[in-house]
């Protein structure tokens, strides 16, 4: 439902909403999309990394609401920092299966599962995977190994911030470095694509005209170095000052209290 405080923007959905169906893609979105898409394919491993904020969650949904549910199973996990045997636990779920307290049990009912529903391609994405311990990281690679030497009956797709390629590169992870076949990486957005993005997200929610001036576009990539969820929280904060004011259009002014409303205070404040 649309926020009626937005009524004179003539919105019919609350803009910059988590649960927007058409992403904004910048051309080096679509990149990684086609890359990805290729990738699913072969299968096998997969990394998508990014700084915080830039829309790695967004792009791995928007991938695989895409996808065709007759040829791919998707396993979705947002928090790997699963001990070992609740990842298996939670995949097992997914998998409509039972779990159980062993760790090797669940190993095989998975492996098995995997090979009883080929050519359907399952997709494990495991999501903030900067924060998953090796024990874990090192049960994915094992369930990932059970007779599939002659081809890869399983795709995963390991997300999360680019501190998780230091540990990648570690000895110990060795291993799974080489079964990665896809590193693609999300980066900021431009400044022209800022504006793009604003925009996207307006006529998204169903605004006829312009509502952000281009020099307040152009004050958000300042303020904001392109990052899309920075970008979000401004834009939105501004857009509430505007509508407090009795203004049909963002300017400079109501980004700057917007961004008085988002930003981390300084530590003068607290002294």
């Amino acid at each position: 439902m649309p926020n009626h405080k937005f009524d004179p923007f003539g919105f019919s959905s609350t803009p910059f909403s988590e649960n927007e169906k058409t992403p904004f893609l910048d051309a080096s979105r679509k990149q990684v999309i086609k890359r990805m898409r290729t990738f699913l394919n072969y299968r096998g491993f997969a990394v998508l990394s990014g700084g915080s904020g830039t829309g790695k969650t967004m792009l791995l949904n928007h991938l695989c609401r895409s996808l065709a549910p007759n040829e791919h199973r998707i396993i979705y996990i947002p928090f790997a920092m699963l001990k070992p045997a609740d990842m298996l636990k939670n995949i097992c779920i997914k998998l409509d299966l039972e779990p159980t307290v062993s760790t090797t049990k669940m190993l095989g009912s998975i492996q098995n599962r995997i090979t009883e529903i080929q050519p359907v391609n399952p997709v494990l994405v495991l999501d903030e995977i900067q924060k998953i311990s090796h024990p874990t990281l090192e049960v994915v690679r094992l369930m990932t190994n059970f007779n599939f030497e002659e081809k890869n009956l399983f795709s995963v797709v390991m997300a999360g911030s680019d501190e998780f390629l230091q540990p990648l590169r570690l000895k110990m992870n060795e291993p799974l470095r080489q079964r990665v076949t896809c590193f693609q990486h999300l980066c900021t957005l431009s400044r022209d694509d800022t504006k793009k993005y604003i925009n996207h997200h307006f006529e998204t929610a169903g605004a006829h005209h312009e509502v952000i001036t281009e020099q307040a576009s152009s004050l958000v990539y300042d303020l904001t170095a392109g990052t899309p969820r920075l970008i979000n929280s401004l834009v939105f904060a501004s857009l509430e000052e505007a509508a407090d004011a009795g203004s049909k259009i963002i300017d400079l002014d109501h980004i700057n209290a917007g961004n008085e409303l988002v930003s981390l205070p300084t530590q003068e404040v607290f002294q």
